[in-house]
This record gives structure tokens, sequence and C-alpha cells, in this order.
């Protein structure tokens, strides 16, 4: 007997329909495979960029404080070169100053050998004593006199010197006002971040903190209005205000003391007197020097004592040997003084003395040339600083710098958003199911509805945080942040927990502040 059913009668289309379901879901697969890869790709690629932002800023706000740093020490080694020359002018004022009190003691010894001289008997010795100290009275008074014709004749070149190095730090000081602009330029979305995110992420947008990064770079810095006011509040911006230029000036007039003390600096530097170096110490004692005692006739005695004082820059006002400044008071001389002193001469029967004291000051009122030399030439010498100014930009220290805010360094933030379905060249790939954005499938298991969505509906945030930090290798971190030391870095820095709930809102994130633990924080 013939089974076989009839071909009509068998079932057909059930392995296609199979197959057509299977195929379904590996290309829904392979979509969804395509988007949480790309929305990844995306993500990593703008944290990146705002990583890049975060420490690009530290970058700039770095290397705009070493080259402040470099160039408040070439200022200060400007006031030090005015203060040498101060210093060589006051040197060679006091071999005048020399020179006249062996011309007045001298008088003194003819003065007293004369009052002893008598007609007849063993007194008559000192009437040619008197007529001898006389002689060398005038011989004192004519070495005087070529000396003193020297150094006036050098004395406007003394005075265009240091006019010089003034329009030289003058110069400087712009430079680096003019410098500080162009960095707070670039830290607000300046050319050089433009290009980094049109480099690393072409269709993210920087997410406003521009303000922040600027704020925070300015208020590290002491200077004059001109270069921005430094706002906002903690934990973004640890906010100080601005000292006066009198507390910069003490900074510059601290550090060129320092740099430049006594006229024996630097081996010997700042000049002879009587022929023999100017030594450091007090009382400092010239005993009979070669170019006095060839004066004297190699005869006698002469002695030169005072207590040196050197070369430096003194408050306002301050025109003798007096370096501090009050806490209003803008350090605006700069001077030299070899302190008070005083000669003595003996030479047989008489003894003769006289006072000593030479000094070079310029200022912004003028000048002036105490001493021998000075009763002749008291002419305007130059102003020594910048009127109503300290001539650089100084490190706004923290007024109680601590761990908590980072010893009152720099904080540098980056924030990007970008829409996570976008491609690199623009537009959506050809794996988007929806194109208007929602990225979303409708499923029905059983009785339930469910959703699949293939990519977040929302903009993607990324931040990141760095830091410009101060470290002198090798000085087990001892010296605190100045505007002096070129030893600023930058590098990434981790999230406080309100820090970066902060950031986060700025750049817009509707998560910003969802409760939960961050990495590093207790």
């Amino acid at each position: 007997m013939n089974t076989t059913m009839p071909l009509s009668a068998r079932p057909r289309g059930q392995t296609m329909v199979l197959s057509v379901v299977t195929m379904l879901m590996l290309a829904l697969m392979m979509l969804i495979g395509f988007n949480v890869a790309h929305t990844a790709h995306e993500r990593i690629r703008i944290q990146q960029a705002a990583d890049a932002q975060a420490y690009s800023v530290a970058v700039l706000q770095a290397r705009a404080m070493n080259v402040n740093a470099v160039i408040n020490r070439t200022i200060a080694a400007l006031t030090v070169a005015q203060m040498s020359l101060h210093a060589w002018n006051t040197v060679a004022s006091h071999e005048v100053d020399m020179l006249q009190g062996g011309f007045i003691a001298f008088g003194e010894v003819a003065l007293m050998e004369a009052a002893q001289c008598c007609i007849t008997g063993p007194c008559v010795v000192h009437c040619t004593d008197a007529i001898e100290a006389g002689v060398i009275s005038f011989k004192y008074k004519s070495a005087k006199d070529e000396y003193e014709g020297k150094l006036s004749a050098k004395e406007q070149d003394f005075n265009n010197a240091v006019r010089a190095l003034y329009d030289a730090k003058k110069s400087l000081y712009d430079q680096e006002k003019d410098f500080v602009g162009q960095v707070q330029a670039q830290i607000n979305n300046g050319s050089i971040l433009t290009d980094m995110l049109r480099k690393t992420a072409p269709q993210a947008q920087y997410a406003g903190l521009h303000a922040t990064n600027v704020n925070n770079f300015l208020c590290t810095l002491d200077g004059p209005a001109d270069i921005g006011a430094c706002s906002g509040s903690e934990p973004l911006v640890f906010a100080r205000a601005r000292h006066p230029p009198s507390e910069r000036s003490k900074q510059m007039q601290e550090t060129a003391n320092a740099a430049r003390g006594l006229f024996n600096t630097a081996g010997g530097f700042g000049g002879m007197l009587g022929g023999r170096p100017f030594a450091k110490g007090a009382p400092f004692i010239i005993s009979s020097p070669d170019k006095m005692m060839e004066i004297q006739g190699n005869e006698g005695s002469y002695t030169a004592t005072y207590a040196p004082t050197g070369a430096f820059v003194s408050r306002v006002g301050d025109s003798t040997y007096n370096k501090d400044s009050a806490n209003d008071q803008t350090a605006e001389n700069v001077g030299s003084a070899t302190g008070a002193g005083g000669t003595l001469v003996r030479w047989r029967h008489g003894v003769g003395v006289w006072l000593l004291g030479s000094s070079v000051f310029s200022s912004q009122s003028g000048g002036e040339h105490r001493g021998a030399v000075g009763d002749n030439h008291p002419e305007f010498k130059t102003i020594a600083q910048i009127p109503n100014e300290a001539t650089f930009i100084s490190f706004n220290a923290h007024t109680n710098p601590s761990e908590r805010n980072d010893w009152g360094q720099p904080n540098a933030y980056g924030a990007v958003t970008q829409d996570l379905r976008l491609l690199q060249n623009g537009g959506r790939g050809a794996f988007e199911v929806a194109k208007n954005g929602s990225g979303t499938i409708n499923i029905r298991i059983g009785q339930e509805q469910r959703k699949i969505t293939l990519v977040p509906a929302n903009t993607g945030v990324a931040v990141g945080k760095a830091k410009a930090y101060f470290h002198q290798l090798g000085a087990d971190w001892t010296l605190p942040p100045n505007g002096f030391d070129p030893f600023w870095r930058a590098k990434l820095h981790p999230f406080k927990r309100d820090e970066l709930r902060e950031v986060l809102s700025i750049a817009g994130d509707p998560n910003a502040y969802v409760a939960g633990p961050v990495e590093g924080v207790r």
C-alpha cells in the first residue's frame, strides 16, 4: 500500500521563518554592538579631550609662572646692577672724601704747629713744621680737586646708566603684564585649546569652565589691577586679595638686598678705598694707605675709621642707612652709603681730625650725592622704581596655605560635551535605528513590553582636573611656592567630591549631584 503524503499536503516555509528571525536577531545584536562600541569610543574621546584641556591649562599656568619667575629674577638682577653702580659711585666719592679729610686734618696740624711757633729757641722748628703741614694740606686739596673733577665728569654717565637700567626694568615689567594677558586669553578658549579640541574630539564642545580657569590663574598673581580681577569661590577657586604695590616692592627690596650686601660682595667688587679693598666689618679701618702716605711724604700716619653700610634698596623718604620698609611704604630708593666715620692724622707734633661719610641715592623724587663730591654737584640722579608700581608680578600666596587649599596653587579644569551618536566626521552612522535620535526598540515578551536603548539619548559629559604645582627637584618640598624660582610644573590631579559635583554642574550634567562615593575620597 502507498502511504506517501501528497506533495500539496506537506508543511512549507518553516525554515525560512526561523532564518529571518535569526537574521533579525543577529542584525539587532550587530547594531547594538556597533552602537555600544561607537558610544564607548566617543566617550573615551571626550574624556581624553577633557583631560587634555585641564592639563593644557595647567601647563599654561605653570609656564606663565616660570616665565614670570625668570623675568622677576632679571628685574632683581637689574636692581642689583643699579645698587652696584651706586656702590661704585659711593666708594669713588669716599676716595674724594678721604682726600678732603686729609686736606682739613693737615690744615688743623698746620694751625697746631703754628700755635707753637716762636722766633728763637727750640720752638722754631714748629714754624717750619707749620709751613710744611700747610704745603701737605694743599697737596691733599690739589689731589682732591683732581679726583673730584674726574668723578664729576662721570656723573652724567652714571645717571645715564642708572636710567638705562630703570628703562630695562620698565620694559620687562610691561612685557610681563603683556605676557600674562596673552596667557589669560589662551586659557579663555584661545587658539591653543580650540585647535586641540578640533584635533582630539571634532564633534565636542567645551562646557563653560574657561572663566573658572582664568580666575584660578589670576588669583595666583600679585600685581596691578589691570591684569584682571580675581574672583570665584571654593572649592574651585581659592580666591585671595591682591596686595598694594608697597608689599610687592618690599619683596623686591628684600631679594635685591639679599643678593648684594656689602661693597666687597663677589670678591671685592665695588671699589678700593685708599688703594685697599673696601672689606666688610664694623668698624672698618684703613691705616696709612699708600695714596695718602705718598702725599704726606711717607711720614706720620693717616687712619680712616668708619662703619661700612653697603649698597641697598631703601624705603621711601629714607636717604640714610635704613634698609627696612614699613607695610605702607614702597621701597623706591636705590642707594649706597659708606657709613659714618672719620679721619685721624698724626704728623710730627700735631693731630688733625675730620668726619667722613659718602652716599649716593636715586629715588622717584630725585636723588642726592652726599660727601665731599656732593657738595659740588647734588643734581638729580634718576628714579629707581616705577611710580606707583613695584616693577614685577609676583606669586600671590594664600593667606593660610594648607593641604585643604592645595597650598594656594591653582587648579585647572576641563569639561567637554558631545552627542555620542555623532560620527567623527559629522552626521550619524548607518547603524542608527531611529534617525530622530531616540535609538530605542520596543519588544513585547509575552504580556510585557520591553525597550532596548541602543545609545543614550542624553549628551555625554566628560570632566578632568589638573594642577600647576611648585616643586624644586631634590629639595624635598621644603621650598614654598614663590614668584622668583622657575620650578612650576603641571600634572593631572584627582577630584574631591564637592569639587567634582560643582564641575559637573557647570558642565550641564543632570546627574551632577547623585549621591555616591568618589575614588580617593573617604
